[in-house]
Parts: structure tokens; sequence; C-alpha cells
């Protein structure tokens, strides 16, 4: 009588392959990309998984970063980027809170007195956060 095989997990290394293969194959079908989007189904069912834990998730974010891309949550779905894509962003620093034009808000937030009830417009969401594509 033959044992039937026993289903195991996929080791975070392996999720990582098989994400990496999802996308090759989506290269080759049209143009090749340097961003996706992914659904938590599409991944739980690539990887096997009932519930993607935040440990699995770090390390197959570590095992990515290696094959050149970044995995990340974007509030309701995961988003991939080839990670080299990042590097044409504009770049942000601190120095534009020191005193550029008369401001000196990173000063004033490290003392504790910086009104944040008066930027908390900057928290919320733009009309298209939650668009269905």
């Amino acid at each position: 009588m033959e044992q039937a095989e026993r289903p195991q997990l996929l080791s975070a290394q392996e999720c990582a392959i098989v994400l990496l293969r999802l996308i090759e194959l989506r290269n080759e079908d049209a143009a090749s990309t340097t961003r996706v989007r992914i659904s938590e189904l599409t991944l739980r069912r690539l990887w096997g998984r009932h519930r993607l834990d935040r440990d699995l998730l770090d390390e197959v974010q570590e095992w990515l970063f290696r094959g050149g891309w970044t995995l990340f949550f974007a509030g309701t779905t995961y988003a991939a980027i080839k990670t080299s894509a990042v590097l044409n962003w504009s770049r942000l620093s601190s120095n534009r809170l020191l005193d550029d034009l008369g401001s000196d808000d990173l000063r004033i937030i490290q003392n504790g007195g910086f009104d944040f009830a008066m930027h908390a417009r900057l928290l919320a969401a733009s009309t298209d956060t939650y668009d269905n594509d």
C-alpha cells in the first residue's frame, strides 16, 4: 500500500523563488515590469499557507531582496517592486525641515513644541487610495 505524500510548508526561500518565478512568467507574457500587485489570497495559494505570519513575510522579504525585489504591504494588498527602480525616485532629506525657508520644524519637533494638529490634514486619505483599477 502506497503512503500518501505529506504536505509540507515551503521555506521562506522557496516562497521567494515561487513568487519570483511568477513574476518571471508574467514578464514573458508582457513587457518587463518593475512592479506588481499581489493579493494576500494569491500569496497564500502560491505558498500553501492558510495565513501569512510576520516572521515568514520578513524572511521572504530578505530572500526577495537578494533577488532584486522588495515586497511590502500596501494597505489592502501586497506589492513588490524591483529594488533598482527605487534608485530613480526623488530623495527626501530631513534638511527640508531645517531653516531652508525660515522654518526650523525639525528643532521644534525635537523640543516637543510642534503643532501636529495643524498638519493632521496630511493624514487624510486621498480619494484614490482605495481605487479599484
